[in-house]
This record gives C-alpha cells, sequence and structure tokens, in this order.
C-alpha cells in the first residue's frame, strides 16, 4: 500500500457508497503504516499529514461531483467567457476527452443544467493538522521556549545586604 490514495481510487466513489468509500479510503493510510504515530519521528508524521490531506483534497472534490450531478454523467469544465444580449451566451472549457466530445455531439441542441459546484466551499477544517514533537516542551515552558512560570516581583533595594 501506497501514502497516496489514487486518482482511480477517488474516482471509483460512488453514490450510493459514498461513506463507505470515503472511509475505506482513509483506512488505506491507516494500514499502511507500520509503526504506530506516537512512535514515527515527527517528519514521517507530517509527512502522512501530507498524504491524508491530499486524499481529503481529491476526495472532497469528487464526493462533490457526484453529489452535484445526481446520477448524471457530468462534464467538468469552466465558463471562460459569456456575452449578455436576449439571451445569455457561454463558452464552456472543458478537457479534450473523448468522452467529452462524445457528450457533447450527442446533445447539441439539447437542455442542460449548468450547477456550479466548487469544492473549495468543502475545503475547511476545524484546526490544522500538526505532528507531535520529536521533543516535548521542557517543564515549565511554553511552545515557543519561553518560561511559564510567573515569578513573584521583586524589588532589588529590597534584597537583604551580602555579608
Amino acid at each position: 500500500m501506497t501514502d497516496e490514495t489514487t486518482e482511480d481510487d477517488a474516482l471509483d466513489l460512488a453514490a450510493d457508497t459514498l461513506h463507505g468509500d470515503l472511509r475505506d479510503a482513509m483506512l488505506t493510510h491507516i494500514r499502511s503504516m507500520e509503526t504506530p504515530w506516537s512512535k514515527l519521528s515527527e517528519q514521517a508524521q507530517a509527512d502522512k499529514i501530507y498524504a491524508i490531506s491530499n486524499a481529503c483534497d481529491r476526495l472532497v472534490r469528487r464526493a462533490v461531483a457526484i453529489v452535484a450531478s445526481n446520477g448524471h454523467a457530468p462534464m467538468f469544465g469552466r465558463i471562460a467567457k459569456f456575452t449578455v444580449k436576449d439571451e445569455i451566451k457561454a463558452e464552456l472549457v472543458a478537457p479534450s476527452s473523448v468522452g467529452n466530445i462524445e457528450m457533447i455531439a450527442e446533445n447539441i441542441g439539447q437542455p442542460a443544467i449548468i450547477i456550479f459546484a466548487s469544492p473549495e466551499a468543502f475545503m475547511g477544517q476545524k484546526a490544522e493538522a500538526k505532528p507531535d514533537k520529536d521533543q516535548p516542551d521542557l517543564p515549565g515552558t511554553d511552545d515557543d521556549g519561553a518560561s511559564d512560570v510567573e515569578l513573584p516581583d521583586a524589588d532589588p533595594a529590597s534584597a537583604p545586604a551580602a555579608a
């Protein structure tokens, strides 16, 4: 198993099994771990976080497309330009694949529904995933090494004189 979910894995998502497909993609990463998380170096943890984040990015994009297409064959593209007179005329730019060419050719003049499904709306997170530090903080210090112990205010003039 690899650290990265392949594009083919992401394309194997289906609307009726979406939850299980997403779970299985994450389990692929977990099962590939030969060393428990707490025993991984900070860099190895960062690498695993990066791989899982990339897999999630691809999976969310694909899941949004599945939900937005609602069972219809989607074509991914973007509106390059448009004009407005009595009606809106838009120029669609999409990858030049055989499937896209056939879909356009077979549907010239047919009604189409354009759904703007931006996966970016679903890329948020509660907090950034961070690896555990290789070396724990010293007791009495905060994350940047500064002391978090409060010392009493002392006036040097009130100190006893040295004998």
